[in-house]
């Protein structure tokens, strides 16, 4: 059987994240200087204007002593997130994750608003955090539970965040990994990787799998936006297919 290294570089084969990479945003919003709206709307694609992006915030993070704006535009207008909002106990929780990223631990709390605050980690220091949403966490465990993973994952997945995603919520992926393992379950053993240390060992996985599927010189933000679009299609139509449920004796594929 196949592990998820191999799985994930052949779909970077068949997939050209150019054309399939679909995340809009808004080049001449005012949070963008001129220049650096140019910049942005001199890429040709969605996918190359995002990783543009990366780096154009990246050096506005760098040049700021106040991140307040561009923390809730990363999660409100980028992000499309509109219920964290910019008000003073979510810009303390933003401080607060901040810290604990130096001490690669998450408080609870921070975890459970894992979604928009790895946007915005992702964008203070693309070479060593991605985004942790629905979506590819969704692919992600997927992958690890279709194949051979043992030495790599132990056997464990990453905790789902929340998600707006409709497959995602129709096909729900927790009952999925816990009815599979059904026969394994008992109230000391967790299929899921800590939610403190969670983020840490998907970014640590994402950075050096990245090397391994997209070669020396890719950035780890391409290995997740890679996770990010296969989640709709390709892991939807494989998860239909080999999904079953068992009612009254008749199998019903979904």
């Amino acid at each position: 059987m196949k592990n998820v290294i191999d799985r994930l570089r052949e779909y970077s084969n068949q997939i050209d994240l150019s054309n399939r990479f679909d995340f809009i945003f808004d080049p001449s919003d005012s949070i963008f200087t001129e220049s650096e709206t140019q910049r942005l709307l001199s890429e040709k694609t969605l996918f190359d204007q995002n990783v543009r992006l990366k780096w154009i915030l990246k050096e506005k993070y760098e040049n700021t002593t106040n991140s307040d704006s561009l923390d809730f535009w990363i999660i409100n207008s980028w992000g499309g997130i509109r219920g964290f909002k910019p008000n003073d106990r979510n810009k303390e929780k933003v401080k607060t994750f901040r810290k604990q990223l130096l001490k690669r631990r998450l408080s609870k709390d921070s975890f459970s608003t894992i979604s928009s605050l790895s946007k915005i980690s992702s964008f203070i220091d693309p070479d060593n955090f991605v985004i942790y949403d629905s979506r590819v966490i969704y692919t992600l465990n997927w992958l690890i539970l279709t194949c051979e993973n043992q030495e790599t994952f132990k056997e464990l997945y990453f905790p789902m965040p929340s998600g707006r995603n409709k497959i995602i919520s129709d096909f729900d992926m927790n009952t999925i990994l816990n009815l599979f393992h059904i026969s394994e379950y008992s109230q000391e053993y967790s299929l899921f990787i800590s939610q403190q240390q969670a983020y840490f060992d998907y970014c640590d996985f994402v950075k050096k799998a990245t090397i391994e599927v997209f070669g020396n010189n890719s950035k780890p933000y391409e290995l997740e936006m890679l996770l990010f679009t296969l989640a709709d299609k390709e892991i939807f139509e494989e998860l239909k297919e080999k999904i079953k449920i068992t009612t009254a004796n008749k199998v019903y594929s979904q």
